[in-house]
Parts: C-alpha cells; structure tokens; sequence
C-alpha cells in the first residue's frame, strides 16, 4: 500500500448538506495484513499512529487499532485466510463511514438503487451499522451511527 500525506495550511471548509441522511465522517479504515508485526511497525512507531487496542479472537484474529485523529485504522490479521498473501504489502480492505441517521441514510441510498443490506446492531456496543454493496469499486463499505453511548 502506497503510503503519503498532504498537510493543509487550514482546515478545509465542510460541504453543505443536501440532504438530512448525509454521511458525516470516515469512521475507520481497514487494512489487512500478512505481517502484523511489520504493520505494527510501521503505524504505530514508524507513521507515529496512536495504538488504541490490539487484542486477538479466535474467530475474527489479531486486531489492531490506531487513532489518527478521529479516524481509526484497524489493522486485521487473519492467520491462515491469506496463505499466499504478499508479507511485504498491506491491503486496502474496508472503509466505514459514520452517518447521524442511518435509517434515514439507508433510504436515500436503496431509493437511489444502491443495494445496501439491511441495519443492524454493530458489534461496538452503541452502534448501528448497513454493509453498502454495490457502488465501492470493490471496497468491502460499512456505515456506522452511533448512539450516545458509543460516543465515549
């Protein structure tokens, strides 16, 4: 994955909203590894990203997770679903955009003929989240709304 950044001299305005379903933020990118190691490496200590947790499940494996600002970068490991995966590259695998009404947000969506699933608890407590899958140039896309509670 090609790496860069651009630093602005001022914050860039935000958009008018056309809309009240209108998506309010980048919640978190996902990024899968072979190496997590490596990948550790390089977000946290080399790009200097603050890790936030990283923990492994038997079912999902190791999972990391960076703070850049208020974007996450969740970094994923999968042992043994990537036996022939590069160990020098990691892979764009998911974005995740935070929506203020995702009920709403999902009507626009499905009335303007993307096929997006239907809502459902997200696995952060607090969370509600739809899987768009159509529209993402092959890029695994979730939407989050956050409740009060996820807030903290």
């Amino acid at each position: 994955m090609r790496l860069f950044f651009l630093e602005r001299g001022q914050e860039r305005p935000l958009s008018v909203r056309t809309v009240p379903a209108s998506i309010m933020a980048m919640d978190h990118v996902v990024i899968s590894t072979a190496d997590p190691e490596r990948a550790a490496a390089l977000y946290g200590a080399r790009l200097g990203l603050d890790m936030a947790l990283d923990r492994s499940h038997p079912d999902w494996g190791r999972l990391m997770f960076f703070r850049c600002g208020d974007l996450i970068v969740e970094v994923v490991h999968r042992p043994g679903k990537d036996a022939t995966a590069d160990k020098a590259h990691d892979k764009l695998w998911g974005l995740s955009w935070r929506v203020a009404d995702i009920d709403a947000t999902r009507a626009r969506l499905a009335s303007a003929g993307i096929d997006v699933s239907e809502v459902r608890t997200g696995r952060k407590p607090g969370t509600r989240v739809l899987t768009v899958r159509n529209g993402t140039c092959g890029i695994p896309t979730l939407l989050v709304e956050r409740t009060a509670r996820a807030e903290s």
